[in-house]
C-alpha cells in the first residue's frame, strides 16, 4: 500500500538533524497538549464501571446504576478502556491517569503518522503534521476516543506491513479490532477499513492477498461478539446512531463542524491539501487511501467529533500521495528555485516552532484555568468531580428517590457514592430515547422538571447550579417549598418537606443566603474566583430574602 520511494535528490532529502528536530517538537507539542488534570467527562462512570466490574466478577450488560430504568441494555461496551484506567488509578493515582492520556493521545498520533510513511519522509510535512496535532488536541481528555486511535493506528499498519510481503502483519488485524470492539462505540470503522482493504487488494488483482485480508474481516467480525453484550453487540451501531440524531443540540461532540468556527478552520487547513493531492494523483490513485480519506470526511460531516480522525488521515493521504507521485517520476508542484524551496522551508519550520512553543506556553509555562474544562498539570481537574457535595451525601444521604438535575452529577454519585441508584447518568446508551429527551426538556423547563418529580415519587434533588438554566431550576424549586440541606460554589441538595423527609429536614435544613460554600479552593486565582462568582449568582437569582 506504501509504495516504496526512490532515493530523493538532494534538494528533497532531509538532513537527519532536522528529522530528529521537527519530530522533537511534534512530540513536545503533543506532551503539552495532552498531559492534563483529568476531567470528569462520562470519566466516573467508567472508573465506577471498572470496579463494579472486578468486584462482582463481570461486566455489567444493563444500567443497574439507575433505579428509573435497571434492566436497560447498555449497548456500549468499554471494559479494555475501563480496567486499564481503574487498573492505572488504583496503582499510579490520579497523575499516572494524566500521564496515560498524554502517552496514549501521542502513541496513537505516531502510529497514524507512521503509516504514512518513514518518520524521516514525514518530516518534509511537519508543519501539516503539527496542524494536525492541535487538531487532534480537541478530544485530548481521558475517554475511550483515546483507544479508538490507538486500535485505528495499529490496524492501518498492520494492514500496511501485509501489503509490503509480511504476512504474519495480518495476524495484528483482529486483534486490534479486538481490542477496538471493547474499548469504543466507533468499532464498525474497523470492519469497513478492512472491506477497503480487502476490495483494493481485489482491485490490484492481488487475489492471495484480497482472500487472507477476508479471512481477517470474518475473523473480526466473529471477534466482534467476544464482549460482554454478546450477539446484543449487533444493536450498538443503530443505537449511537440514533443518540447523534436525537441529542445533536445538547451534546457538543454532536455538532455539526461547519457550526464551530474553529474546527471548521482546521478542518479546510487540511482537508483541502489532502482533496488536491488525491486528485492530482488520480492516474496512479489507491483505493485504500481514497476510501479512508472518505470515510473519514462522512465522520467530520456526522458530528464534529470526527476531526480527530479526518485531521490525521488528510495529513497522511497528502505524504502518501507525494511518495507515490514522487515513485511515478511525477511532480505536485511546478519547479521552484533553490532560492524559493528554502524560503518556505525556513517559513514552515518556523510556524512549527511557534505552535510547539504555544503547545508548551499555553499548557506548561502560563496555563489558563477554567473550572471543570481543560487544565493542565497531572491529577483531578477542579471542578466537574463534585467531591464536597458527594461527601456530603455519602455522610447524610437523604431518605427516598432522588433526582439529579444534570447527567454527569449521576457520574460523579456513582463514582463517590455507589450505594446510591441515579435517577439518570451521562451514558445516553443506557436509557431509552424516549426518557432521555424528557430528561433534556426538564433542563429548561420547570413544567417538565415538576412532571419527572411527580412521575418517580422524588423526594430529594442535586443539582447543579453554576450555568444559568439549570440554576433557575433550582431557584424555582427553592420558591416552591423544596427546602436546601447542602450548597457549594456549585452544587446544592434540595429536600421536599415530607413526612418521610421530615425528621431529616429537622437536622440538616440550612440558609442559603447565609451558607458560606467549604469547597472554594486557595489556588489557581481563576478557578478560585469563578467558584465565588457562580455561589454569587444563585444568591443573587435567589432575589432578596423574604419578610418573616
Amino acid at each position: 500500500m506504501r509504495p516504496s520511494s526512490p532515493p530523493a535528490d538532494d534538494a528533497d532529502r532531509q538532513p537527519a538533524a532536522l528529522v530528529w528536530t521537527v519530530w522533537s517538537l511534534i512530540v513536545v507539542a503533543g506532551i503539552a497538549l495532552a498531559l492534563l488534570r483529568v476531567m470528569a467527562v462520562n470519566l466516573p462512570w467508567h472508573l465506577a464501571t471498572a470496579r463494579l466490574a472486578l468486584e462482582t466478577g463481570h461486566w455489567p450488560v444493563v444500567n443497574t446504576w439507575s433505579y428509573t430504568f435497571p434492566q436497560y441494555p447498555l449497548y456500549q461496551q468499554y471494559p479494555a478502556f475501563q480496567f486499564t484506567m481503574w487498573t492505572i488509578l488504583r496503582i499510579a493515582g490520579w497523575g499516572g491517569l494524566s500521564v496515560a492520556t498524554a502517552v496514549g493521545w501521542v502513541l496513537g498520533f505516531l502510529l497514524i503518522a507512521r503509516w504514512a510513511g518513514t518518520f524521516a519522509q514525514g518530516a518534509r510535512f511537519h508543519l501539516l503534521w503539527m496542524v494536525g496535532l492541535w487538531a487532534v488536541q480537541r478530544r485530548m481528555v481521558l475517554r475511550p476516543d483515546m483507544f479508538s486511535m490507538i486500535a485505528f493506528g495499529i490496524e492501518l499498519l498492520a494492514l500496511d506491513a501485509f501489503a509490503r510481503g509480511k504476512t504474519r502483519a495480518l495476524a495484528l488485524v483482529p486483534l486490534a479490532h479486538l481490542l477496538w470492539t471493547n474499548s469504543h462505540q466507533l468499532w464498525p470503522l474497523s470492519l469497513v477499513i478492512q472491506a477497503l482493504f480487502a476490495a483494493d487488494m481485489a482491485r490490484q488483482r492481488d487475489w492471495r492477498r484480497a482472500k487472507l485480508a477476508g479471512l481477517a474481516l470474518a475473523a473480526s467480525v466473529l471477534l466482534t461478539f467476544a464482549t460482554p453484550l454478546g450477539l446484543q453487540i449487533v444493536h450498538a451501531p443503530a443505537r449511537t446512531a440514533l443518540s447523534l440524531s436525537l441529542f445533536r443540540e445538547h451534546v457538543d461532540e454532536f455538532h455539526r463542524v461547519w457550526t464551530m468556527s474553529h474546527e471548521l478552520t482546521l478542518s479546510l487547513i487540511l482537508g483541502v491539501p489532502a482533496a488536491w493531492t488525491l486528485w492530482r494523483t488520480r492516474r496512479t490513485w489507491a483505493l485504500f487511501d481514497l476510501g479512508l480519506w472518505l470515510l473519514s470526511l462522512a465522520l467530520l460531516l456526522s458530528a464534529v467529533r470526527g476531526l480527530m480522525f479526518f485531521s490525521v488521515v488528510s495529513v497522511a493521504i497528502v505524504q502518501r500521495c507525494a511518495l507515490r507521485a514522487q515513485a511515478a517520476g511525477e511532480r505536485l508542484l511546478p519547479p521552484l528555485s533553490l532560492v524559493t524551496r528554502r524560503v518556505l522551508r525556513a517559513a514552515g519550520f518556523t510556524m512549527t516552532v511557534i505552535a510547539a512553543w504555544g503547545a508548551v506556553y499555553y499548557r506548561w509555562i502560563k496555563p489558563p484555568f477554567a473550572l471543570g474544562g481543560t487544565q493542565a498539570g497531572v491529577g483531578r481537574a477542579f471542578g466537574g468531580w463534585a467531591e464536597a457535595a458527594t461527601d456530603f451525601i455519602r455522610r447524610a444521604p437523604p431518605p427516598g428517590r432522588m433526582l439529579n438535575l444534570g447527567m454527569g452529577l449521576g457520574d460523579d454519585l456513582i463514582f463517590w457514592v455507589p450505594g446510591i441508584q441515579v435517577f439518570v447518568d451521562s451514558r445516553l446508551e443506557s436509557y431509552p430515547p424516549e426518557f432521555l429527551r424528557t430528561v433534556m426538556a426538564a433542563q429548561t423547563s420547570d413544567a417538565e422538571l415538576t412532571k419527572l418529580i411527580e412521575q418517580y415519587g422524588v423526594q430529594w434533588v442535586f443539582a447543579g447550579h453554576a450555568r444559568p438554566a439549570p440554576r433557575e431550576r433550582v431557584v424555582h424549586l427553592v420558591r416552591a417549598g423544596w427546602q436546601p440541606v447542602y450548597v457549594d460554589s456549585g452544587h446544592v441538595v434540595l429536600v421536599w418537606p415530607s413526612p418521610m423527609t421530615e425528621a431529616y429536614l429537622r437536622e440538616h435544613r440550612i440558609d442559603l443566603r447565609r451558607a458560606q460554600p467549604r469547597d472554594i479552593v486557595s489556588s489557581p486565582a481563576a478557578i478560585r474566583k469563578q467558584q465565588q462568582d457562580d455561589f454569587a449568582a444563585l444568591i443573587a437569582a435567589l432575589g432578596p430574602e423574604p419578610p418573616r
